[in-house]
Parts: structure tokens; sequence; C-alpha cells
């Protein structure tokens, strides 16, 4: 039966997503323009500091050799990774959002492009049952939002051929957490909707139990740009005094995404909080 829907989680992206078409400040950083929510990582090759530099990495951990492609992105915001990678590959490419805005955003532009048929989108939660089979499943700073992991990676997992390529990019706090650094990483928790935030071994380990084989963990966090302390600092003082009128307004959760963003920003930067790119196999 489908999964219980996450109405704050939904609430909270319909409310970004709305924000983004308001706030122009704000819109260029959230994906909207590009159909894309994600990162913006140095390519090791060019340099380029983009969006698009998280597909040249999955292109070149192996999904390259999956042809034709038949793809879940678990997640998908507005679908600018399938519609990047369709263009790279061809293949099948699907994608899930608990965000219905999202959804509408991501079809236009399939159907802008011409490729509605084999890039499409559903409005629905990565744990609810698969009807579909897949030789590529991945979530791109999606599935941290999971309220339990385990069961989430079992159900994609069981959609995933054997062979096929599981891949999970994504904020993964270390191990031993220092109590320095454990309040930063509780509020940024609460005010991104993370309530369990795996590790990399947490994530691997249930991987393991869903039948597949870590091949590859890759930090990519010197791939980032992140800003010094004091303007980290800074920044959450100017935010502190926005959310005053923010929330009066009933716009509480834009300044929750913001204070969440700065603080995951300090928790990358200290090494805290990696990120980090896992590749899995699913075992026959």
């Amino acid at each position: 039966m489908p999964a219980k829907p996450n109405r704050d989680l939904t609430r909270y992206y319909d409310l970004l997503h709305v924000w983004s078409r308001v706030n122009r400040g704000y819109r260029a950083f959230s994906g909207l323009e590009a159909n894309a929510i994600h990162r913006w990582l140095v390519d090791p090759e060019t340099g380029d500091f983009s969006p698009q530099t998280i597909h040249t990495l999955m292109l070149a951990a192996g999904i390259e050799g999956l042809q034709p492609v038949r793809a879940l992105d678990a997640g998908c915001g507005y679908g600018g990774t399938m519609l990047a990678l369709h263009a790279a590959l061809g293949g099948r490419w699907h994608g899930i959002t608990i965000t219905a805005s999202q959804c509408v955003v991501g079809r236009k532009a399939a159907l802008r492009k011409g490729v509605a048929d084999s890039v499409t989108f559903a409005n629905a939660s990565y744990d609810d049952p698969l009807a579909e089979r897949f030789n590529l499943v991945y979530g791109i700073e999606s599935l941290i939002h999971s309220p339990d992991p385990a069961v989430t990676i079992d159900n994609l997992a069981g959609a995933l051929d054997a062979g096929g390529l599981f891949l999970i990019v994504d904020d993964m706090p270390v191990d031993a957490v220092p109590e320095a650094y454990a309040g930063d990483l509780a509020q940024f928790q609460r005010m991104w909707r993370c309530p369990v935030m795996p590790s990399a071994s947490q994530w691997s380990a249930h991987l393991a139990t869903a039948g597949c084989e870590t091949i590859e963990v890759r930090d990519l966090s010197p791939l980032m740009r992140p800003r010094s302390e004091p303007e980290i600092a800074q920044a959450l003082v100017e935010v502190s005094g926005r959310r005053r009128w923010r929330d009066r307004l009933g716009l509480k959760r834009i300044g929750e995404a913001e204070t969440g963003g700065l603080l995951l920003e300090r928790l990358g930067r200290e090494g805290i909080v990696p990120y980090v790119m896992i590749v899995a196999r699913k075992r026959a």
C-alpha cells in the first residue's frame, strides 16, 4: 500500500517552490531555472563550478554501461538530472517526487524538450511500492529525508535488476560527530526535515541488507566551495533578522531552509558532514 505522505515535508518544498518564483535572489539557488536542485561542484577535469558536475561524476561511475538505461530518480525534484542524463545516454527515465508543483514544472520541461515519452514524472513517495523494473536507481540529496532509511532502500532496491546500479549522493555525517557540532547538526536536521540522516557506513549497511554490494564510496566535499566561518556566521545573523518578520507572515519554512543551509555549509566545511557519492551494485 502507498506510504503515508509526509505533509510537513510536502508543504516545505511547496513553499520553497513558490518562494523561488517570487524572489529572484532565492531563485538563483533554488534549481528552478536549471530544473536541478542539488549542489554545485568543481569539475575535476575542467575546473568548471556547476550543478552539472554531478552528472559527469555519475557517468564516470559506470552508468554509461547500462544500455538501454531504465532509470528511477528517487526524489527527482524538477527533473534536471533525468533531462541531462537522458540527453547523454537516451533510455527511459522515471522520477518520483512528493511535491506536485515540482512534477508540473518537470513535465513541462520534458514536453519543451520533446522527451515527455521517455522522461516521466509521478507525484508519489519513494517508499510507495514500485510496479516497474529498473537497471539504475539513484537519489541525489533526497533520501536524506527518509524517516526510515532501511525501509526506503529495501523498497527501491526491490525494483532494481540484478547487476543494476544504485547511487546515493547526499550529505552524510561522520559516524562519530564531535560534541561541539552536535547542536548544529540537530538544528540542521530539524530545519531541513532530515529525521535520521545516516552516515556513509550506515547507508552501505542498508544497501547490503537490501542485496546491493557497495563498490565505491567517494567524498565529493573537496569539489565544493564553502564560505569561511566569519562569512557563514554573518549570514546566519542576517537570516535571523529576516526571520522576525517572515515568520509572522507565515514564511517560517523559508527561514528554516536558509538557516539549515548555512549550518550544513559549516558542517561540510569542518568535515562533520561530508558530501558523498555511494555506488552499489545489485547482487544476482
